[in-house]
């Protein structure tokens, strides 16, 4: 029954009433307990401290009183009247309620009410002074009400008993002096519960502010779909605090790592244990810098961790103007080539048929006009001759470039390259005969695409060019080299410095500045080394130098 009861009343509470308010209560309970604990305590010890102090007290009033010479010869002498003037004297000086005398047969003395003298004492607590003359003390009710009263025989100079006195305090006496001395008590107790319930509730506020203003219900909720999200998303995802602790990492990232944990069991610890290296998830650039000049958001930065090429990104944790620590997103290299491989040749493709289009539309209104004239002879020849040329130019790059990447992505450049009104030459050394080793082909197509691309745009920004882009791409000893040479416009002044980082370009266009960043991140992960020169009368040459060994 307790326990149905304590689960409705919970399930009642829990319902209705909002964390903030629970916490509140829970706290003001808990306090007004405490304070009701301490009152006790000080009561109970107030109390028994006042019951000793006025015990003794009446005690060694009645001793005193029992052993004064004088008064003891007026009760031998048994003189009524000097007794109730001496006694009354010393009413009025003590603060004692009564002082009872009575004779050795208990009939009062001196009373504080005279009516009352003559008459027998009342209680039954005289005996033993009677009868053996000594002192104590007794709780008892009287004549007066219930008292604590000091008992003391009184003996004669000879040593008979002659009498008993009998001090005494009423318990209302006592009760008004106990709350009396609990009164300041009481009030600090209640500026405390004042105090302490109005922290109560500015504790809960701020607590209620540092959740965001959610129940924990909310919170829990939130908790569980964050938990499902990360774990759902396709990339390897890891928070790490400002000192390189981990605070949030999904199975993908151990996965893609090589690390043979759970998620639960990195929380907290170092992410230097599991990555090596971990500059990139401490705030360092792509090559483990961690100059000034380092941005806290980064794209698409390629890095080696755990002996994995990975294509990551990094964002900044704030904490509203305070910095917390990063979440790096990655992915493998190969994922992300693949996925990028197959946009490019999307695109590739997509450029191919536009310029074969275009071009084969020119050849055929040509060959159409040819043979509405009649001249059947010429459009014959016309045709053989594209066709020859079309074949020569396969034959020539397929032979050459044996990587079928590459080949592709050469012959669309070449078509590219005639549709502008450009010509791409091929350097005669050019071979190609195996895929490098150091570097995939995805990524030197890349870079080949890259180069070619933005000496199209340099050349056609110079009227004066001689329209021509040179490309060398062959095997030098054990280093595979590239060498793209336009005839543009040359680097300008204000970005040579920054060539290579993202974003940095010539073109006055969002979305640009990525190409060359990309070179040099494919290059300098296969190890290799990027030189840039003038070219002769006017343009830039790339000269690009690979290892092509494991």
């Amino acid at each position: 029954m307790a326990h149905k009861l304590s689960f409705l009343l919970h399930k009642f509470i829990c319902g209705h009433l909002s964390f903030q308010k629970r916490v509140f209560l829970l706290l003001l309970v808990v306090v007004v307990l405490q304070l009701f604990l301490v009152a006790g305590f000080f009561h109970q010890s107030l109390s028994s401290s006042l019951e000793h102090q006025v015990t003794s007290k009446a005690m060694i009033q009645a001793k005193e009183i029992a052993g004064d010479t004088n008064f003891v010869s007026l009760m031998e002498q048994r003189n009524v009247s000097e007794i109730q003037r001496y006694i009354g004297r010393l009413q009025r000086i003590t603060d004692a309620d009564f002082i009872v005398i009575g004779d050795k047969k208990g009939i009062r003395l001196a009373h504080p009410e005279s009516d009352k003298i003559g008459k027998p004492m009342v209680g039954g607590d005289n005996i033993k002074a009677l009868k053996y003359g000594t002192s104590y003390t007794t709780v008892n009710k009287g004549s007066l009400g219930v008292s604590i009263r000091g008992k003391a025989g009184i003996k004669s100079h000879d040593g008979k008993i002659i009498g008993v006195v009998s001090v005494g305090y009423l318990l209302d006496s006592v009760s008004y002096w106990l709350m009396f001395y609990s009164y300041p008590v009481i009030f600090a107790l209640i500026v405390l519960m004042i105090f302490s319930a109005l922290g109560a509730w500015l504790f809960t506020r701020h607590i209620k502010q540092q959740m965001f203003d959610m129940e924990p219900e909310e919170i829990a909720m939130n908790l569980h779909l964050q938990h499902s999200i990360l774990q759902s998303v396709y990339e390897g995802t890891i928070a790490v605090g400002r000192k390189g602790d981990i605070l949030s990492v999904n199975t993908k990232a151990l996965d893609t790592l090589g690390i043979p944990h759970k998620p639960e069991y990195l929380i907290g610890r170092p992410i230097q244990e599991y990555v090596t290296p971990s500059a990139f998830f401490l705030g360092a650039n792509a090559f483990g810098d961690f100059s000034s000049n380092v941005p806290d958001v980064m794209q698409d930065e390629l890095i080696t961790c755990n002996g994995e090429t990975l294509v990551a990104n990094r964002v900044n944790i704030e904490d509203g103007d305070e910095h917390i620590g990063w979440v790096v997103s990655f992915r493998r290299r190969n994922d992300y080539n693949t996925l990028t491989s197959q946009i490019s040749q999307i695109r590739q493709h997509n450029d191919n048929l536009r310029v074969m289009s275009h071009e084969f539309a020119n050849r055929l209104s040509v060959i159409g006009g040819l043979v509405q004239i009649g001249a059947y002879d010429q459009a014959i020849s016309t045709i053989r001759k594209e066709t020859e040329q079309q074949q020569q130019l396969v034959d020539f790059i397929s032979q050459t470039f044996h990587s079928k990447v590459i080949a592709g992505l050469l012959l669309g450049k070449y078509t590219r390259a005639k549709e502008l009104g450009l010509t791409l030459e091929f350097d005669p050394i050019c071979h190609l005969e195996d895929d490098p080793v150091s570097i995939t082909p995805d990524e030197l197509a890349a870079i080949l695409g890259n180069l070619l691309d933005n000496a199209f745009e340099a050349t056609l920004k110079n009227p004066q060019s001689n329209k021509k882009v040179s490309l060398l791409l062959t095997y030098s000893g054990e280093e595979l080299v590239m060498e793209v040479a336009d005839n543009g416009t040359g680097i300008p002044n204000e970005i040579s410095d920054t060539l290579f980082a993202k974003g940095v370009t010539s073109k006055n266009q969002p979305g640009h500045g990525i190409g060359l960043y990309l070179v040099h991140q494919y290059v300098t992960q296969a190890e290799g080394t990027i030189l840039v020169d003038d070219a002769e009368p006017q343009g830039t040459i790339f000269s690009i130098f690979i290892p092509n060994k494991s």
